[in-house]
């Protein structure tokens, strides 16, 4: 189905597409040059996230904005003065527009079970302090989180374990909190602000840098 949510997180948009088409389908919505540009995927899924992604931009500006991508896999818009960052779970794909800087974004299903991984990303004495009833979403929060900072500012080094903290939270409706990257050479250590949105089935977490 087309668009089927839109958010606004302080001066960022979020545009939501549940992903039930086929590729064959979801091409109806974009340019020829589109198409073409998903031909060399294998994967049914990878094609029509690609669409997906291509598709929310058509509904939301129509046909004169391409996504672009740097040497590091960073995507940018030609055609649009938004920043723009974008994220797949499951079935859904999220797509991030800022016009006041960039931003990171990650979304996730609220019912993913994270916890027999979060030992790689969390340290131990962080983990066992969440509480045992919000144990999985916190960790959950924690994920997304650092990953929607790792789109923002890239591979800087280090690890998701060790170089990426979460200032405290309570996890709510919606919220912001703390996220820094630590740990590393001083000129890439940073504050950044992490603003986040549950809704229904999803997480959604955008990351942005703290404005001075």
């Amino acid at each position: 189905m087309p668009l089927c949510r839109q958010y606004k997180i302080g001066d960022t948009e979020l545009l939501l597409w549940h992903v039930t088409e086929t590729a064959w389908e979801l091409s109806q919505f974009v340019s020829p040059d589109c198409v073409v540009g998903c031909a060399d995927f294998v994967s049914e899924k990878r094609k029509c996230e690609w669409l997906a992604v291509r598709a929310l931009l058509a509904n939301r500006f129509g046909d004169g904005v391409r996504v672009v991508y740097d040497e590091a896999g960073k995507p940018s818009l030609e055609g649009a003065s938004f920043d723009v960052s974008i994220s797949h779970t499951d079935g859904y794909v999220v797509v991030a527009l800022s016009d006041s800087g960039a931003i990171g974004v990650d979304v996730e299903l609220l019912s993913r079970n994270v916890l027999s991984v979060a030992g790689r990303y969390i340290p131990s004495g962080v983990f066992e302090s969440f509480p045992v009833d919000v144990k999985n979403k916190m960790a959950l929060f924690h994920w997304c989180a650092k990953e929607a900072l790792f789109k923002l500012v890239g591979n800087l080094g280090g690890t998701f374990m060790d170089n990426i903290s979460l200032g405290n939270f309570e996890i709510a409706g919606s919220g912001s909190f703390r996220i820094a990257v630590v740990g590393l050479a001083a000129d890439v250590n940073e504050d950044f602000i992490a603003d986040y949105i549950c809704d229904e089935d999803l997480l959604f977490v955008v990351c942005r840098r703290c404005k001075a």
